[in-house]
């Protein structure tokens, strides 16, 4: 199906689905972005998402119809995936591996990451139980020369009985089938002739080295198949029965967008699919200010997600943790802790303060939102202590009410043998120390220091806690996005169509026919996608990564391979930058150069570049803004009557600490440490000691 480009459809619609809310933004050429939040409906996200084209709706005074006739582009970020792996919970399941390897699955890794640190720890559950694992005759080596033939008639015998057994989906992983994937392929198309299954064979999902991960990644999808392709058909079909003129896309974790019939068939790349967005979001906005190290932190109602930006460049993985599995997937690499809004205090053994993971959710959300929440929440925290403006979020759309607060407070207080308000301060202490470690995590663990970094603080909880963090890890500069508590939602409206195809073919670095052969062959199928994606050829452009690894070693490096024919100077050229990325990892005079180089997996990023928002620059005009009031509020040390300024506040406008800034959707805390600034964009700059804006925009 051919994209829709019709020039007059110029809106942009995204929608982010969180947690707890579902962020919205519409972006109107010459006009104000519009940004919604609304509760997020995990009971039914189809009619989450209309809400949230409700209110969107709404808020630019059309119908939901009539907004959707005149989109130019629809992304959706979804939680889906993600949720699932978390409830343990997906379609019934086969997995089919070569005769001899039943057990691939249930022994997994050897978790060297526990060993001599952990000795109560238990491996992870089997993604699929050893009941529902069949041995298949076959056999390819690791040169991909068939060593035994593959078996029909038993597979379809096996079909049969599956057919029978009432299974919906089948996951078929081979070995070396990244090598020669003819009986994986065979299997399939079997299965495919002989009844109505998600099939995912592993040399489709995850072509890569590595028997386990390849494995884990192929049950997985086959585990999120069937349910997370009812849910994105469903979108599919009612936005376009709404009237939407063009095809929706959906945001997978590798940063880029999708057609939603492309993304139900590997639902395992969707598993980041939201806070990817607001790390792309936040690599343009630090592009324009010309911020080359960036921190992100991304405070929902449910967690803190963390990713680095250096040089540039968003950091990137090829492999997440989940529930204990090790899934081999391209994504933006992120750290997730369970401190967000609605994290829920309580105490351990009668004496300890705890913070999550367990969250209060949307329903019924934190005691304040009135719907019922009992327990103690951050956001409960944060408006008994004053940091939050009981006028209410969502622009107003949501009132707080603090005595339902501190009610919620009391217990907690009493148990801890504090007051309802020490308990507060307490809980704010802990979340402020769990985001800092996620930070510490993503930095210091890898040799970085955060203090040469800019903070990135965005989601609705972010600009409340920006600042604690900040002070805490001495980093001397914080932006707040101007459209902060719904910059995930933002980024994923702002991106491009994006394939990630994927081939392990480890080989000398040297080898530049087989490389080259490789590389071709990934280019040729991204083209192909991209023209079915209906994206001009002017529009599209490739992307090579390589991981590289000296001789002799277990992990690799990734490294880009840079664009042209691939020859000798090209291989070279790729050999000095891994070379010199892994010295800057690892420490001068570690790499082994002499001992060979070898390309264990390539990857090519086909983009497609589509309509995207630009954000016009204000005039800046400097002065020192006039508080509308005060607000008793925690400091750290004491309550005091902090000024009260309301924003959004005009370009060039700065506000001394300390100072509460009450923001749409969210409010800034700015310690006595620091001073806000707001530059041409509507960002907040918070600046500690004698840091400037160099390169603000």
């Amino acid at each position: 199906m051919q994209q829709d480009t019709t020039p007059t459809r110029t809106w942009m619609i995204g929608v982010d689905v969180g947690g707890t809310f579902t962020d919205g933004v519409l972006i109107r050429p010459g006009a104000e972005t519009l940004a919604v939040k609304t509760p997020t409906m995990s009971h039914d996200p189809v009619k989450g998402l209309l809400t949230s084209l409700d209110a969107i709706a709404a808020a630019a005074g059309t119908s939901r119809s009539e907004l959707l006739g005149q989109a130019g582009k629809f992304a959706y970020g979804t939680t889906q995936a993600a949720n699932m792996v978390v409830e343990g919970v997906g379609a019934e399941t086969a997995f089919l591996t070569t005769a001899g390897f039943r057990d691939t699955l249930v022994i997994a890794g050897i978790g060297r990451d526990r060993i001599g640190q952990d000795l109560t720890s238990s491996r992870a559950p089997s993604l699929v139980a050893r009941g529902d694992i069949h041995e298949v005759a076959e056999r390819v080596d690791a040169k991909g020369r068939v060593l035994a033939p593959l078996d029909e008639d038993a597979v379809r015998a096996l079909a049969a009985e599956l057919r029978a057994k009432g299974t919906e989906s089948v996951g078929v992983c081979f070995l070396w089938s990244f090598v020669n994937d003819e009986h994986e392929a065979r299997v399939a198309e079997i299965f495919r002739e002989e009844g109505d299954w998600f099939v995912t064979a592993s040399s489709e999902c995850a072509p890569v080295l590595g028997e386990y991960e390849r494995s884990a990644t192929t049950a997985l999808n086959a585990l999120l198949g069937p349910p997370v392709r009812r849910h994105l058909m469903s979108v599919n079909d009612q936005l376009v029965a709404e009237g939407l003129p063009v095809r929706p896309l959906v945001m997978t974790s590798a940063g880029g967008l999708l057609s939603l019939s492309d993304a139900s068939e590997t639902p395992v790349s969707l598993l980041s699919s939201g806070p990817a967005g607001g790390v792309l979001a936040c690599r343009d906005l630090a592009g324009r200010m010309g911020l080359k190290n960036v921190i992100t932190g991304d405070m929902g109602g449910t967690t803190f997600d963390v990713s680095l930006i250096t040089d540039g460049e968003v950091n990137r993985s090829d492999r997440t943790i989940l529930v204990g599995q090790e899934i081999a997937t391209a994504a933006v690499d992120i750290v997730s802790v369970g401190a967000g809004g609605g994290s829920i205090a309580w105490v351990e053994r009668g004496q300890r303060l705890k913070i999550g993971p367990r969250s209060a959710g949307a329903f019924p959300g934190p005691a304040c939102y009135g719907r019922g929440g009992e327990e103690p929440t951050t956001t409960d925290a944060n408006l008994v202590l004053g940091r939050l403006n009981s006028d209410g979020l969502a622009k107003g759309s949501l009132s707080l009410d603090r005595e339902a607060s501190l009610k919620a407070l009391q217990p907690l207080g009493e148990e801890l043998g504090v007051s309802a308000e020490e308990a507060a301060a307490g809980m704010l202490a802990i979340v402020d120390a769990a985001m800092a470690d996620a930070i510490r995590a993503q930095t210091v663990s890898r040799g970085l220091d955060p203090r040469e970094y800019t903070y990135f603080a965005f989601g609705g909880g972010g600009a409340l806690h920006a600042a604690s963090i900040a002070q805490e890890l001495g980093i001397r500069h914080v932006v707040i996005p101007q459209l902060g508590p719904v910059f995930s939602a933002y980024g994923i409206v702002s991106s491009d169509i994006q394939h990630v195809l994927t081939r392990s073919v480890p080989v000398a670095v040297q080898d530049v026919g087989t490389l080259g052969s490789v590389i071709a062959e990934l280019e040729h199928r991204g083209d192909g996608n991209l023209e079915l994606d209906g994206v001009p050829r002017e529009d599209r452009r490739f992307v090579r990564m390589a991981k590289m690894r000296f001789r002799g070693q277990m992990h690799s490096v990734d490294v880009q391979f840079g664009d042209g024919p691939v020859d000798t100077a090209l291989t070279e050229a790729a050999s000095r930058d891994f070379v010199a990325k892994y010295e800057s990892l690892f420490g001068a005079g570690t790499a082994s150069p002499d001992a060979g180089i070898e390309v264990v997996t390539i990857s090519v990023h086909a983009v497609g570049r589509i309509q995207r928002p630009e954000q016009a620059a204000g005039e800046a005009v400097e002065r020192t803004a006039e508080p509308v009031g005060t607000r008793r509020t925690w400091t750290g040390t004491g309550f005091e009557e902090v000024p009260r300024y309301v924003g959004p506040l005009e370009p060039g406008v700065r506000v001394p600490g300390p100072a509460l800034i009450d923001l749409p959707g969210t409010s800034v805390w700015l310690p006595a440490a620091a001073t806000a600034h707001i530059d041409t964009i509507g960002s907040v700059n918070l600046l500690f000691g004698d840091e400037t804006e160099d390169g603000v925009a």
